[in-house]
């Protein structure tokens, strides 16, 4: 196998084994076909840079290269028609997004090979080994504890000056949204907001919620006001209301003067509670019906709304003054006929409920008491006022999970 760090600084001696120079970079094209691009040719250090195509070299080897002439008739001018990757500028010391293993590599060595008859990019190395290559530490690499970890150049592409896989953006979001703020956490700051924007504006909610406060605040600044508003509009309003508390005052005017209306005003109805009480941790976002509703009418009106309840398991039952009667699982519905209606299928038990100004560790012990993955919280007057679910709890407790 030849390696990248086998090449770059390699002597270059001609046909008369004179040394002429060293190479300083090996190019390949950027419209190639192949799986597997053909060295175009490389370029010795120095000020003029000095460019020796790869079909006057002779033998690719480790540490040295021999041409086929004398130095003044291997050099040659590159064809300004074409585009070539500059591998050492381009590709060297990148990172790169591996969805297999839903982490952010660095290239730290390029492999080559012979395929009929030319030397060829086979693959990128994003081991440690390619590392210690690099280094000139091979040789601490002791009964090879280290193995090569190789990734194959045709499951790479080149945007730019920027790599990612081939797969691209359809892949990426068939992964977990926390594992793509995983992803995004450990890019820098312009890499991840140029990941972030790649995705759906649905996605890129999911993805914005599961990051780190103080990175969602920075990223939320570096989209701008039209595009952070369009993705934030998709998250639930409990994220949404956290996220508008961490920007500056300026920016968050911004946004709510951007964002849809009824959006803004849960938002504003959230505000209005301390955010360590059940009223600052409530989301506005559930499924709530009237005592007659049927169990066909609650399924047509989750059908309706459910990308908006993503964690909810239960219908929550008011009276038409708003008024909180009780809840219904969804599990209950399931096994219900369907003109059924929900004063029939409410648990007989009184439920358990949070008012609007209890602290959070209060919400917490009554949850963990009776078991709940969400609690009603109702004002004075005992009206539905939202839902706390147990990950809005989690989160509160562990924010950096």
């Amino acid at each position: 196998m030849l390696f990248f760090s086998d090449i770059l600084g390699a002597k270059v001696r001609d046909q008369a084994d004179r040394i002429v120079g060293r190479v300083g970079d090996v190019l390949i094209k950027t419209n190639f076909d192949s799986d597997y691009p053909s060295i175009v040719g490389v370029i010795l250090t120095g000020k003029d840079k000095k460019f020796i195509s790869a079909n006057q070299v002779e033998i690719f080897g480790k540490n040295y290269l021999t041409l086929k002439k004398s130095f003044l008739e291997s050099v040659s001018e590159m064809l300004q028609d074409q585009e070539f990757i500059f591998l050492r500028g381009t590709v060297l010391d990148r990172q790169i997004v591996d969805l297999a293993g839903v982490r952010v590599v660095r290239v730290n060595d390029l492999q080559f090979g012979m395929i009929k008859g030319v030397m060829c990019l086979v693959a990128l190395d994003i081991g440690k080994l390619g590392l210690l290559r690099r280094l000139g530490l091979k040789g601490l690499n002791l009964f090879n504890f280290l193995q090569p970890e190789l990734l194959e150049w045709k499951n790479v592409r080149l945007l730019g000056d920027k790599l990612q896989l081939s797969m691209g953006t359809k892949e990426l979001v068939k992964l977990h949204p926390a594992d793509i703020a995983n992803i995004i956490e450990k890019l820098n700051l312009n890499q991840g907001s140029e990941l972030l924007q790649s995705l759906d504006k649905k996605t890129a909610a999911r993805v914005l919620e599961e990051l780190e406060p103080e990175l969602q605040r920075i990223l939320v600044e570096s989209l701008g006001p039209e595009r952070a508003a369009s993705v934030m509009q998709k998250m639930s309003i409990d994220e949404l209301v956290d996220l508008i508390q961490m920007l500056p005052d300026r920016k968050s005017k911004e946004i709510m003067q951007i964002l849809p209306s009824d959006s803004t005003q849960k938002v504003k109805n959230i505000l209005e509670y301390d955010e360590d009480t059940a009223g600052g941790l409530m989301t506005t976002e559930y499924v709530s019906l009237l005592p007659t509703a049927t169990v066909k009418e609650v399924i047509e009106q989750i059908k309706k709304t459910y990308q908006l309840h993503r964690g909810s398991y239960l219908v929550y039952i008011i009276d038409e003054q708003g008024g909180f009667k009780g809840d219904v699982s969804l599990r209950r519905l399931l096994i219900s006929g369907y003109e059924q209606t929900m004063v029939e299928l409410m648990d007989k038990e009184k439920k358990s409920t949070a008012t609007v100004g209890q602290n959070i560790l209060e919400v917490a012990s009554l949850m963990t008491k009776y078991n709940l993955t969400s609690i009603a919280v109702l004002d004075k007057d005992k009206k539905l006022l939202g839902v706390i679910t147990v990950d809005d709890v989690m989160r509160h407790f562990v924010p950096h999970a």
